[in-house]
């Protein structure tokens, strides 16, 4: 057992030992009784001193004794170190869509693991496992949005701070098909900042899906319409809605389908009367379109989850995409202008393709590079955690404390009852 704040423990052992020291200085005067034969003795004053040592009320020192130490060591943070191992393997297992087999990832990932490993699930974002593991494996689907290893090594850095003190070494696992879309411009200096070697386990890549038909449901004089991408021979037809109205439920339910796009593009609606919102462009994937737009008077609100798609000059969302089931919603708040051919601008007509586009943006499965394969591997050693240089956990309450802090208000109760036996 350790001590997060020794400091309190050391203070209460001082406290605890000036109150026995007190206890025993106070002195009192004893009991007068009168004694039958006084009467005979003659009338004067009689003194006499007399030192004699008994203890008493030992039962209320020793409360107040353990009074002191038990708030002292709620305050000092007792930690019970568990067992050392020789290694600790963190996993880092991708569930994107990048992944052709989510079984065969997670078999892979299976055989890696140990018991107390942690696993770490990621795809645009992670999640942390360390119980019920085999259960989530066991269950494992996958999903229709990017993966980001970027992501997948900040958990890792994160957990490798908190278990540093359980082993020796830590080893880094990453089991991933490592397509070229899961790298972005941080992933390297993330990296660096993990001083050994990582492990990679490839699985296989899945296949590009193929180009998605656009079906535009609005009036036939739309001028979105001109905008649409062309549909090419052989297209799986109605795989992405486009609504110039609100969706109902049946549109929700049809879009939680794998591979469905539903893209919620209500028809020019203005602001409020009296209120004027216009944005001078509109940016999504490289595209920047300028244009008197007039923002929708319901814009896109960016929620826990949501990926951005486009973005008002400003900042604000423009274009939002929500995961639903195994497909997406994309909520769009641009407004065509009343006049002008912007719908003939091939610009426009980019912007259109990045706002219709497969769920979580054109899919990039090329396999990476082995120049960003070797940089992302690095050295093949394990991390020494003696010196390693990690950054150390958030030191907080542990639970022994809630309970020391429990016995504590208990003894309060329980030394006000004996100091007032004693004291009658």
């Amino acid at each position: 057992m350790s001590f997060l704040f020794p400091g309190f423990l050391l203070a209460a052992g001082a406290i605890a030992a000036g109150t026995v020291l007190l206890h025993f200085i106070v002195t009192r005067e004893p009991d007068q009784l009168a004694l039958p034969t006084a009467r005979f003795a003659p009338e004067r004053t009689i003194q006499a001193r007399a030192r004699a040592f008994e203890p008493r009320d030992l039962l209320l020192l020793l409360t107040r004794v353990a009074l002191v130490l038990a708030v002292g060591a709620a305050l000092a943070g007792p930690v019970i170190a568990p067992p050392r191992r020789d290694v600790i393997r963190i996993v880092m297992l991708d569930r994107s869509r990048a992944v052709a087999s989510p079984g065969e990832a997670a078999d892979s990932a299976r055989a890696l693991l140990r018991p107390g490993d942690p696993l770490i699930l990621f795809d645009s974002s992670a999640t942390l496992l360390e119980r019920s593991i085999t259960d989530s494996l066991t269950g494992l689907a996958g999903v229709s949005v990017p993966g980001r290893i970027s992501t997948a090594l900040i958990a890792a850095l994160r957990t490798a701070s908190r278990i540093r003190d359980r082993a020796d070494s830590i080893e880094l696992v990453l089991v991933s098909p490592l397509a070229a879309e899961e790298v972005d411009a941080a992933t390297d200096s993330i990296r660096d900042r993990w001083p050994a070697g990582i492990r990679l386990v490839a699985v296989a890549s899945g296949i590009v899906p193929p180009a998605s038909s656009v079906t535009l449901e609005s009036d036939p004089s739309d001028p979105l319409g001109v905008a649409l991408p062309p549909v090419a021979a052989g297209t799986p037809q109605g795989t992405v809605r486009v609504l110039r109205r609100l969706a109902g439920p049946a549109d929700s339910a049809w879009a939680t389908q794998p591979g469905r796009v539903l893209v919620i593009w209500p028809a020019n609606v203005g602001p409020p009367a009296g209120r004027s919102d216009t944005a001078g462009a509109v940016m999504a994937g490289g595209v920047v379109v300028v244009a008197p737009f007039v923002r929708n008077s319901s814009p896109a609100a960016e929620g826990r989850g949501d990926l951005v798609v486009a973005r008002w000059v400003d900042g604000r969302p423009a274009a939002v995409e929500t995961p639903l089931g195994q497909g997406c919603v994309r909520s769009v708040a641009i407004n065509l202008p009343a006049a002008g051919d912007l719908v003939l601008d091939p610009r426009f007509g980019r912007l259109v393709s990045v706002l219709t586009q497969p769920c979580g943006g054109a899919a990039d499965l090329r396999p990476l590079e082995p120049a960003g394969r070797a940089r992302l591997a690095g050295n093949a050693r394990v991390l020494r955690t003696a010196g390693a240089g990690l950054v150390p956990a958030e030191r907080m309450a542990t639970p022994w404390s809630r309970w020391l802090m429990v016995t504590a208000l208990l003894l309060v109760g329980l030394e006000a009852v004996v100091r007032r036996r004693a004291a009658a």
